[in-house]
C-alpha cells in the first residue's frame, strides 16, 4: 500500500460568513492510496472550528503504517487509524474514505451498493451565509434551481435578516446558528418568528458543549433542535441524543463513510431525524457523502456548488440534485 498526501486550497465562490467567523477557503488535503493495481482519493476537509491544520493531516499520513491498511479487512483498518492517533478526524476521513473507495471497486461495486444503500434521487439545500440584503438576493438568485435553502444565523440582526429572506423568497428552509446564540432567553424570539414561517428545522444553536440548554430549547418549541458540532462521533450520538430530535453527519466529523453509514443507521433507530451534511469540500468526499445520503432524511451537499477550481469532477447539480457522474 502506497500513501500520498498532497494539500490544495479550496477557493469559495464569495465570502462566506457564519457566527464564527468569514472566510473565503477551506484547506483541503487529498490522500491517495496505491495498492492491487488501484490509486482511489479521500479528502481531508479542515475548516478552522475542526482545530486540524495541513501540517497535521501530512504528519497523520506520513506517520501511518501502510501495511496496517487493508481494503479486505476495513474493521482492523479502522481501529489501527483510530489508535494510530487521538482527535485528526478529518485527516482519518481522508484516508478511510480512499480505502473504502478501493474496497468497493475491488468488488465491482459502487460505494452505496458497498453499503448495500439503494439509490434514490437526492435533493440537496443551498447554504445561504450571513448576508446584507443585497447580498442575499444574489444568493436567492444563484439558489434558484434548489427547492430547499439553508439561512446561516448568528449575527446580531437574526431577526432582520429572517425578514428580509422572507420578503424574497417562500421556499422551504432550514437555520444553521452555528454555535451564535449566548442563551435561550436570547433565542426565544428568534425562534418564535421561525415558528411562524415554518421553518424546517433550527441546526446547532448554542455552544456545542452546552447539551443542557439544546434540551431546554427542544421542550420550548415544536421546531426540531438538530446537532450539528454537538455530535461528531458514534459515541457523542449516544450520549446526547435525548437532547436533540436531529443529528447532522458529516464525514470529516465520523472519521469517514463507515461511522457515518453506522450513524445514520443509529440515529434512525434513536427516532432521530437526519441530515447528510458536508463541509466546504470538492466532489471527492462529496461523491461519498451522495453515496449514502440515501438513507439520510435530509441532504446538505452543496459544497462544491459554493466552491470554485475543483480538481476532481465526480458529481453535478441538476435542478437542485446532486448527481453522481458514472
Amino acid at each position: 500500500m502506497k500513501i500520498e498526501a498532497e494539500p490544495y486550497r479550496l477557493e469559495l465562490k464569495r465570502p462566506f460568513k457564519l457566527a464564527i467567523g468569514t472566510r473565503n477557503h477551506t484547506e483541503v488535503v487529498y490522500i491517495r492510496l496505491t495498492a492491487n493495481g488501484l490509486t482511489t482519493v479521500g479528502e481531508s476537509s479542515l475548516p478552522p472550528y475542526l482545530g486540524e491544520s495541513v501540517a497535521s493531516v501530512l504528519a497523520f499520513a506520513q506517520g501511518i503504517d501502510p501495511t496496517k491498511l487493508n481494503p479486505e479487512n476495513l474493521a482492523a483498518s479502522k481501529a489501527y487509524l483510530d489508535y494510530f492517533a487521538q482527535g485528526n478526524l478529518a485527516a482519518k476521513a481522508g484516508v478511510e474514505m480512499a480505502l473504502v473507495s478501493m474496497a468497493a471497486q475491488m468488488q465491482s461495486k459502487t460505494i452505496g451498493e458497498f453499503f448495500g444503500i439503494v439509490d434514490r434521487p437526492i435533493e440537496t439545500s443551498y447554504t445561504i451565509g450571513i448576508s446584507s440584503k443585497t447580498e442575499m438576493a444574489d444568493k436567492i438568485e444563484e439558489a434558484e434551481p434548489f427547492k430547499t435553502l439553508k439561512l446561516k444565523l448568528g449575527s446580531d440582526d437574526d431577526l432582520e435578516l429572517l425578514l428580509n429572506f422572507r420578503e424574497m423568497t417562500n421556499k422551504p428552509f432550514s437555520v444553521d446558528v452555528n454555535q451564535g446564540w449566548g442563551s435561550l432567553e436570547m433565542a426565544m424570539p428568534i425562534v418564535r418568528l421561525l415558528e411562524e414561517m415554518n421553518c424546517l428545522f433550527i441546526e446547532q444553536p448554542f455552544n456545542a458543549a452546552d447539551i443542557a440548554v439544546h434540551a431546554r430549547l427542544k421542550a420550548a418549541t415544536e421546531l426540531p433542535i438538530f446537532a450539528d458540532e454537538s455530535i461528531k462521533r458514534w459515541i457523542d450520538l449516544t450520549e446526547h441524543a435525548t437532547a436533540f430530535d436531529g443529528v447532522v453527519v458529516k464525514l470529516m466529523k465520523s472519521t469517514g463513510s463507515i461511522e457515518a453509514v453506522e450513524m445514520l443507521r443509529e440515529a434512525k433507530r434513536l427516532g432521530l431525524k437526519t441530515v447528510m451534511g458536508c463541509m466546504a469540500e470538492s466532489s471527492v468526499s462529496v461523491a461519498v457523502a451522495r453515496a449514502i445520503a440515501p438513507i439520510a432524511d435530509y441532504a446538505d451537499l452543496d459544497g462544491p456548488f459554493l466552491t470554485k477550481g475543483d480538481p476532481y469532477v465526480n458529481i453535478f447539480y441538476r435542478d437542485g440534485r446532486v448527481e453522481l457522474v458514472e
